[in-house]
């Protein structure tokens, strides 16, 4: 199944993320949640649901938040809870999206994340 959509991806996605952001390394971020998190958080679902992340098809949201959050994926299920619960959502990219989309979505997201990075430092 991953691979018949990967075949039907209109242009290859990026797993990389943004060269200027350093890799995350470290202890894993545990904690409070800083208010840059959450803004960078709703960006991400949002962007996770309309098919625009640089994520390879098959991501599953919690995965990939805690990747670039750099914590424990318990963190991000206990942020979301109830209705707000993010479950088993996989990534599907947007047939269609233009480059400038893309690129417009993924410049704005690279700044989101930045700030929430300076914000745990």
């Amino acid at each position: 199944y991953l691979l018949s959509c990967m075949a039907e991806a209109p242009r290859p996605i990026s797993t990389d993320p943004p060269e200027d952001l350093p890799p995350l390394s470290g202890p894993l971020r545990r904690g409070k949640w800083t208010v840059e998190e959450e803004r960078y958080v709703e960006r991400v679902i949002r962007d996770f649901n309309g098919g625009l992340l640089s994520a390879p098809p098959g991501t599953t949201l919690r995965g990939y938040l805690s990747e670039r959050l750099n914590c424990d994926p318990m963190r991000i299920t206990k942020k979301f809870t109830g209705d707000a619960s993010i479950g088993k959502r996989v990534f599907h990219p947007r047939e269609g999206a233009t480059d400038a989309t893309l690129a417009r979505a993924r410049s704005e997201l690279a700044e989101l994340e930045r700030a929430a990075s300076r914000s745990t430092s």
